[in-house]
C-alpha cells in the first residue's frame, strides 16, 4: 500500500471549513515557525480531554497496517477545550477530533505564506454514515475504499457497493483503488452531518470504454423520491432529448437502442413515444428486482445492423395501483377542502376562479374560491367536489378555473388522456396551455356542454380541435412539449361541478 499512498502525494487538494465550525483565520505572520491552535466543544461547552489525531491529507490508509499508522501529530485537548501544535511542519493535513460516536473533522495548509492556522469553535457531532459504488474494473472482485486523512478503510461487496460507519462530521474525500494493481479508480468530496446517512452515489472508472454513441448512467438517476419506496418489478421511465442523446445517429424509430445493465445482460423496455422533429422520446424500462440497479446501466444505438427487438409488455404482472401511480396524475380532487391544486410540492401551487370580459361569478366565490368546495353527491368522488355558480351567458364572456401544474414547458407526447368529472349547465372548455412570462399563450383545447347529470369527459390528444387561423388555439402538435397550465373554461350557463380532474399516460417526473 506504501506505493499507492505516494501516488496520491499528487491529488489536488482542496481547503473545506467543516461542519459545525464557526469563524477561523489563518494568514501571514512575522513568526517563522508554524502553529496552530483549535478549541473544540462538545454540546456547547469546552471540551477537555478530546483525542486529536493528524495526518497529511493525502493520506490513506495501508489495508495491513491500520492498527501502526504514525500520526504526524496526536494528543488531547485541554481542560480549556484548546489544542495547540507549535512548530508544525508546512503542508495540507486533516485534523480529526474523536469522543466517543461523536467526532470532527477539518483540513487546513501550512506554507511560506500561511504560517498559522486558528479555529476558535469546531463543535463535536455525532457521528455519520457514508455508502456508495466502486465503479470496478472488470477483472476485479471487489475494490478497496478509505477516507483521505484519516485511518478509516473499508472493502467493497463484490457489486462494488461499500458503507462507511461512523464517518466524522465535516468535508471528506473518499477514494477508492483497485485491489489487485493498486491503481487509483476515483474519488469523490462530499459533507457529513449529524447522524444522518450520504450516498456519494458512483465513484467512477476513467478507464472504463464507453463506445462513442453511449451513455453510461446509474439506475437511481431515474428514481424520484415520489416512486419510494419502491416494490419489484417495477418500470422506470427514462427520457431522451438534445442533452443526453444524439437522435441524427439512432434510427428514425429508435430500433437500434440497446439497454445493458452492469453484468452485460439487455434489459426490457418499451419505446413509449418517438419524435425526431422535437427530438424527444421515452423509454418505460422493466426491472424485476432491486439488484438490477445497483451497477450503472448503458444506453447504446447507431449500430446499422440492429435487427429490432421483440416487443416487450413491460407491464406485466404489476399491481394495478401501481401502474396507475407510474401513469397518471390528479390536477383537481379538492378533497383537502384548501385552495391549492392536488399536486404535491413543489407543483402543490394554488387554484384560482376568475370571470373574464363582464362575466360575473357568485359573492362568495369572488371573496373565497374555496366557499365552491362542497360535500360530494357521489360515492365516486370522494368527499369533496367544486361548484361554481357564475354568470356569462353573452358572446364572449366566460370564467376560468384554473392552475399552473410545471414550472417550466415540458414534452407531455405520451399523453393518453385528460379526464375529468363535470355536471350542471352550459359549455364548457378543457384547455392545455403555456402562460410563462414573455411567451406565446400556446393552446389547445377540447370544447363541450354539460347537464345535471355527473359525465366522464375523456379527453385523448386527438380529440382536442385543430388549430385555428387566428391562432387563439394552436392544436396538440404544436402545444404538446410546451404546456404548464391546465385550466377549464364555462359559459353559456350558470353552475359547474367538476371533480378529479387527471392526466394519464404521464406521471409526475413529466411535470417537474
Amino acid at each position: 500500500m506504501n506505493s499507492f499512498n505516494k501516488l496520491l502525494y499528487f491529488v489536488p487538494f482542496v481547503l473545506l471549513a467543516a461542519c459545525g465550525i464557526g469563524s477561523d483565520s489563518a494568514g501571514n505572520t512575522t513568526e517563522i515557525e508554524n502553529a496552530i491552535a483549535i478549541r473544540v466543544f462538545d454540546d456547547g461547552a469546552p471540551a477537555a480531554n478530546i483525542r486529536y489525531q493528524v495526518l497529511p491529507s493525502w493520506y490513506v490508509a495501508d489495508t495491513t497496517e491500520t492498527s501502526k499508522v504514525k500520526y504526524t501529530y496526536q494528543g488531547t485537548t485541554g481542560t480549556d477545550g484548546w489544542m495547540h501544535i507549535d512548530g508544525h511542519k508546512n503542508g495540507s493535513y486533516t485534523i480529526i477530533f474523536t469522543k466517543g460516536d461523536s467526532s470532527i473533522v477539518l483540513q487546513y495548509t501550512l506554507n511560506n505564506l500561511n504560517h498559522e492556522y486558528t479555529l476558535d469553535s469546531a463543535s463535536l457531532e455525532a457521528a455519520g454514515t457514508v455508502m456508495g459504488l466502486v465503479d470496478l474494473p472488470d477483472s476485479a472482485d471487489y475494490a478497496w475504499v478509505a477516507v483521505q486523512g484519516i485511518n478509516t478503510i473499508v472493502k467493497t461487496d463484490t457489486l462494488g457497493q461499500f458503507v462507511i460507519q461512523k464517518a466524522p462530521c465535516g468535508n471528506i474525500t473518499v477514494s477508492a483503488w483497485d485491489a489487485e494493481d493498486l491503481n487509483a479508480i476515483g474519488q469523490v468530496s462530499t459533507t457529513v452531518t449529524t447522524s444522518d446517512t450520504i450516498n456519494v452515489g458512483l465513484i467512477e472508472n476513467p478507464n472504463k470504454e464507453i463506445p462513442e454513441n453511449a451513455i453510461r448512467f446509474m439506475p437511481s438517476e431515474l428514481i424520484s423520491d415520489w416512486m419510494r419506496p419502491l416494490s419489484f418489478p417495477t418500470v422506470l421511465v427514462m427520457r431522451l432529448n438534445d442533452e443526453n442523446f444524439d437522435f441524427s445517429k439512432a434510427e428514425k424509430d429508435g430500433s437500434d437502442i440497446r439497454l445493458y445493465d452492469g453484468s452485460g445482460n439487455l434489459i426490457p423496455f418499451e419505446i413509449d413515444g418517438w419524435d425526431t422533429t422535437i427530438n424527444s422520446a421515452t423509454l418505460n424500462i422493466r426491472v424485476e428486482n432491486a439488484a438490477d440497479t445497483v451497477r450503472p446501466w448503458m444506453l447504446m444505438w447507431g449500430d446499422k445492423k440492429a435487427q429490432k427487438l421483440k416487443d416487450v409488455d413491460v407491464w406485466e404482472g404489476l399491481s394495478d395501483s401501481l401502474v396507475k401511480a407510474l401513469n397518471s396524475v390528479t390536477i383537481f380532487d379538492f378533497e383537502e377542502g384548501s385552495e391549492y391544486n392536488a399536486l404535491p410540492s413543489p407543483l402543490h401551487n394554488y387554484w384560482y376562479i376568475q370571470p373574464h370580459d363582464s362575466a360575473t361569478i357568485s359573492k362568495a366565490l369572488e371573496k373565497d374560491p374555496t366557499s365552491g368546495i362542497e360535500k360530494a353527491d357521489s360515492s365516486i368522488f370522494g368527499k369533496n367536489v367544486l361548484h361554481v355558480q357564475y354568470q356569462a351567458n353573452k358572446l364572449g364572456r366566460y370564467v376560468v378555473l384554473g392552475t399552473r401544474i410545471a414550472n417550466k414547458q415540458h414534452d407531455l407526447s405520451r399523453l393518453d388522456s385528460v379526464e375529468v368529472w363535470l355536471k350542471g349547465s352550459g359549455d364548457f372548455e378543457v384547455v392545455l396551455e403555456t402562460i410563462i412570462e414573455s411567451d406565446t399563450n400556446y393552446k389547445t383545447t377540447y370544447k363541450g356542454s354539460v347537464n345535471e347529470k355527473w359525465t366522464r369527459v375523456a379527453i385523448k390528444p386527438s380529440d382536442f380541435t385543430s388549430p385555428d387561423e387566428k391562432k387563439s388555439y394552436h392544436g396538440w402538435n404544436v402545444t404538446r412539449n410546451k404546456i404548464t397550465r391546465f385550466t377549464i373554461f364555462m359559459y353559456n350557463g350558470e353552475d359547474l361541478w367538476i371533480d378529479n380532474a387527471k392526466m394519464y399516460g404521464i406521471n409526475l417526473d413529466d411535470l417537474l
